[in-house]
């Protein structure tokens, strides 16, 4: 009879787990800032590497990407979103798309959401 409960207490245990993952409420469309705050290379947003940037014709400058508005394009599985520059030049003049995993980097303060629906203009008279 022990053991029967215990595995029905695990049992149930698993399904409130697996019950709380929470993925990011991301839609395609909605615009996030890039926020380079220390000297460390990118975590969760996946930019290529140096080397393929120069020989793609690119400049490897990863300290132009700070403030750098990005929109998302496409939601893929996993949390991985696919970012595009909103003002539509390529990053590091080589590349149109980079992907990211939006929930890990929200949480490493990576990506800023950009809310542009709360922001009112007031006009001076």
């Amino acid at each position: 009879m022990k053991h029967l409960v215990s595995f029905l207490t695990l049992f149930l245990v698993s399904f409130g787990v697996f019950g709380q993952t929470e993925s990011a409420d991301v839609k395609v469309g909605d615009i996030f800032t890039i926020q380079k705050s220390t000297n460390l290379p990118f975590d969760h947003i996946h930019f290529p590497r140096a080397n393929f940037i120069i020989k793609r014709g690119g400049v490897a400058n990863y300290k132009s990407l700070d403030d750098v508005k990005v929109k998302v394009v496409k939601v893929m599985e996993d949390d991985m979103v696919q970012l595009t520059a909103v003002d539509g030049k390529k990053f590091f003049n080589s590349y149109k798309f980079v992907k990211a995993d939006m929930a890990k980097a929200l949480e490493a303060g990576e990506l800023e959401y950009l809310d542009l629906r709360s922001k009112t203009t007031v006009a001076n008279n």
